[in-house]
């Protein structure tokens, strides 16, 4: 399931510059649309959507967060196992991992290491770690919006767009 724009979007383009696999089109000032084949689930649309206009895979919608606290990877080199596994910088598809040397692990390839410039905080790398040594900040939870926050106009269009979700 794909994340979804709802009618409170208002063109803005910030998603379509945001969205790694260029799934989000959309003229500026008009109601933009993700491409399900195409969109991966990341989330990097919502988190810099204004009008907090997109809903995730369960139609929730996603909170629009300032630059600074856009979710980022971050590594527990103590857990990290390094050269050998590499599943986290496999299944990156932003070529946002790396493994590099640590003072504090003396692995002969290194650990694994987040370019923040380069992730979007996809969780993609998170949901691969099979040693707990990868997470993304903020969690999924405090990137979206209570349904109480929401006016009773994006209620409906909340509702209208998770009709065809459960169907």
């Amino acid at each position: 399931m794909a994340y979804k724009i709802i009618e409170t979007c208002i063109g803005c383009t910030a998603c379509t510059k945001r969205c790694p696999t260029n799934a989000i089109t959309g003229e500026r000032n008009s109601l933009h649309v993700i491409d399900p084949t195409l969109c991966i689930d990341c989330g990097a649309c919502g988190i810099v959507c204004p009008p907090e206009a997109i809903l995730n895979t369960f139609g929730d919608v996603c909170r629009s967060l300032k630059k600074d606290k856009w979710p980022k990877a971050v590594t527990i080199e103590e857990k990290c196992i390094g050269s050998g596994c590499e599943l986290c910088i496999n299944i990156c598809p932003f070529d946002a991992l790396s493994l590099q040397h640590s003072d504090r692990i003396d692995d002969f390839f290194g650990v694994s290491t987040v370019d923040e410039k380069k992730c979007t905080g996809c969780r993609l790398c998170e949901d691969v770690c099979g040693w707990d040594a990868i997470h993304i900040f903020p969690l999924k939870t405090e990137v979206l919006k209570d349904w109480s926050e929401l006016s009773p106009e994006e209620q409906a269009f909340v509702m209208q767009a998770r009709a065809p979700m459960t169907s």
